[in-house]
């Protein structure tokens, strides 16, 4: 699995000190970068929203975890052989917000680039100082590849009229528009399709209105096909060899194919998921790599109070003890991305002891059981997810709700504060 990693013709690599890092579009670019202030002012990012943490507030927060992040960033160096990686950050970094998670991972030497799928999330990374290349793994009008470019984010492109398209940026830049060619071989959502690539590659890699950076597919994770269309994608990049088609840095295994299909690592890997926390399935994934969580999701007590027998709390009477016990308030719920499921199947930790769920999770209050004793106080630190106890690690969270790692953290609030420990 630990190939020696391929140095071959890469503008959107370089190699400087121990890491290789990304070219960006500022190498080619007449005016300078645009600092954090300037996209913000542009583009109003970052304006609306004071998602700063205080110790002093109840409201619910996020914290990341700066070491388990940057363990897992090397268990997925380790498995690449080396090779740098596209940290991929999309959707809001998977709900656990992007202007955190962005210049997180940007800070560590194996993350070579990040990979968004919108416009306004690489704009929100580059708004709170990321430098390292962004690249967009998504189509977009002659206006939004303009705002990529001015911002030194790189485009992807796959449809036929890209280069007609490119043409008419480049004449406003007044310099060539570097973007990333994405290929479809078989996935059959985006790119274009491998079979009528070829002419359509050409005139974008002789064009004097474009620089192609990079050239990816992206795979099914159905490992049967995966190698089919790994051998599309090879039977193309073979054909652009013969005919000295600079393809620029090739790019293929997001986190299935990273563990899995070691061919299709090729210059860079692009993991998502590994870098989460979340393994790509099956007892065989997690002995390749031993990944970590990497957030938690806390707020603190707001009310604790004593019920007798006959005394009932939450909607409908949801929690009815039938002995005398104390219930504490937490005041966070659905909306914050504490799912309604873990209302009688999962626990919260305070001060060291698991709490059950048992009296609801509403919009932004949820319910415990504390029992007889009265062992909790107002103020004190709620982990409803997070690494300090088996019951309430996002998977552990996950399996008993049913409803998934992803689905979990993309529920994330985006309003909630993002601390970095």
């Amino acid at each position: 699995m630990d190939r020696a990693p391929r140095l071959p013709r890469r503008r959107f690599l370089q190699v400087s000190g121990t890491a290789l890092g990304l070219t960006t579009a500022s190498a080619c670019a007449s005016s300078p970068r645009s600092s954090g202030a300037d996209v913000r002012a542009a583009t109003g990012v970052g304006a609306a929203i004071d998602r700063t943490y205080s110790p002093t507030r109840f409201d619910p927060w996020i914290e990341l975890d700066r070491t388990a992040w940057a363990h897992n960033v090397r268990e997925a160096a380790r498995l690449a052989g080396g090779r740098p990686i596209l940290a991929v950050v999309k959707n809001n970094a998977y709900g656990l917000g992007d202007r955190a998670v962005g210049p997180l991972l940007a800070s560590m030497s194996e993350v070579g680039g990040l990979a968004a799928v919108r416009v306004e999330e690489a704009l929100a990374m580059r708004a709170e100082g990321v430098t390292k290349p962004i690249v967009v793994m998504a189509e977009g009008s002659e206006d939004e590849i303009e705002e990529m470019a001015r911002h030194d984010v790189l485009p992807s492109v796959w449809l036929d009229d890209a280069p007609g398209r490119l043409r008419s940026v480049s004449g406003r830049l007044g310099r060539p528009v570097p973007v990333q060619l994405f290929i479809d071989t078989g996935m059959n959502r985006e790119g274009m399709p491998y079979t009528r690539a070829r002419r359509w590659i050409e005139e974008l890699v002789q064009s004097e209105a474009v620089d192609v950076n990079g050239t990816y597919t992206m795979f099914t994770h159905d490992l049967d096909f995966d190698r089919e269309q790994h051998a599309r994608f090879e039977e193309l990049l073979g054909w652009a060899r013969e005919r000295n088609l600079p393809l620029g840095t090739l790019h293929a295994a997001p986190t299935f194919e990273l563990f899995h299909l070691p061919e299709a690592h090729y210059d860079m890997v692009r993991p998502g998921n590994a870098l989460f926390g979340n393994p790509p399935g099956g007892q065989e994934a997690s002995d390749l790599a031993d990944l970590r969580p990497v957030f938690s999701l806390k707020t603190r007590v707001v009310r604790v109070e004593r019920l007798e027998p006959g005394d009932s709390a939450g909607f409908n009477r949801t929690f009815m003890p039938d002995r005398a016990t104390w219930v504490a308030l937490l005041p966070i719920g659905r909306t914050d991305g504490y799912p309604s499921e873990a209302n009688g199947t999962c626990e919260v930790l305070i001060n060291g002891r698991l709490y059950p769920v048992a009296g609801g999770v509403n919009s932004a209050h949820t319910i415990l059981d504390i029992g007889p004793e009265k062992t909790v106080e107002v103020g004190d630190v709620a982990t409803l997810i997070g690494p300090d106890h088996p019951a309430v690690l996002p998977h552990t969270v996950a399996e008993r709700t049913d409803l998934g790692f992803l689905r979990i953290i993309q529920s994330m609030n985006p309003r909630l504060p993002r601390r970095v420990v």
